[in-house]
């Protein structure tokens, strides 16, 4: 055999490895039980919920790939004994809904208004054909109370931060609160100012969720924490806030907002480095709160 038939054996080789190895990735899945019935599955994209009714099982969020939301469909039903009857997407992002095809067509999907709003033109090149099938059937624009066999849900749009669509969801029975992405816990969040993201509203959208009863925390990103975990993160988001009001009355410059002593609240945030080309670091938050202090971004919808 000549030495480029080798070389080409070896080549096919590695990427069949590596195929294997990302293939192995994306399907492993962490589990924790915060009870009885419910579960937080961990893996490449938000976190997933997974909720036992009598009804039927309740998914919150599909993470980032189908291939990923048929190994959610899979442990939901080991985890829960019966087969999902509803998706519940907190907001439009790819790493929070790219799972949902995965799912059988005719299920119960729901989001708020701005969220299917955003599928349908921000990410539209994903949601044709099949996949179009599991976009979110049913929408609200405020609250929603949720009975679904013998488990209560509220739903709630608090307002802006993340984005303008965002919800979270209160599992009353367990006194539980998935934020969505309108948490990172002790990890740099993104503000998606093109979407209708705004820090200082963020704020006030985190007071709102405080209001409510419950217990522990499901972030979009980050270990399970509790309402301890929630207040620090209003602290390091009022941070930024305050740092935006003073880019605005000041005219500071980027540099200068890069290199401000005013965000200490941060002590421990770790950089998350997802699919898209920039980390989400410091550097990206403060960039971001500069950008919407100064309208240096374009609204895209």
């Amino acid at each position: 055999m000549k030495k480029w038939q080798y070389r080409l054996l070896a080549l096919i080789a590695l990427l069949i490895t590596l195929c294997i190895f990302v293939f192995v990735q994306v399907r492993t899945l962490e589990v924790e039980q915060l009870s009885d019935d419910l579960f937080v599955l961990r893996g490449l994209g938000g976190n997933t919920a997974v909720l036992r009714t009598s009804a039927g099982t309740v998914v919150v969020d599909t993470m980032t790939l189908p291939l990923q939301g048929r190994r959610i469909r899979e442990l939901a039903i080991e985890l829960t004994g019966a087969d999902v009857v509803l998706l519940i997407n907190t907001h439009y992002h790819l790493d929070h809904t790219h799972g949902n095809p995965a799912f059988e067509a005719g299920t119960r999907v729901l989001s708020t208004e701005r969220t299917l709003s955003h599928l349908e033109t921000l990410d539209a090149d994903f949601w044709t054909g099949e996949a179009a099938r599991l976009l979110p059937t049913e929408t609200f624009s405020d609250r929603m109370t949720l009975q679904v066999g013998d488990k209560t849900m509220q739903l709630i749009h608090p307002g802006a931060g993340h984005t303008d669509g965002d919800l979270v969801v209160l599992f009353r029975d367990e006194k539980v609160l998935h934020t969505g992405d309108l948490m990172f816990n002790r990890l740099y969040p993104s503000v998606d100012l093109e979407a209708g993201g705004s820090v200082p509203q963020w704020v006030l959208s985190l007071e709102i969720m405080l209001q409510l009863d419950f217990d522990r925390v499901i972030p979009g990103h980050g270990a399970t924490t509790d309402r301890a975990g929630l207040k620090q993160f209003l602290t390091f988001m009022t941070q930024l806030a305050d740092i935006g009001r003073e880019v605005a009355n000041r005219e500071m410059s980027l540099e200068d907002t890069l290199t401000t002593t005013r965000l200490t609240a941060d002590e421990g945030y770790q950089a998350i480095h997802m699919i898209i080309p920039l980390p989400l670091d410091r550097e990206f938050v403060l960039t971001r709160v500069w950008e919407e202090a100064t309208g240096n971004f374009q609204r895209l919808n």
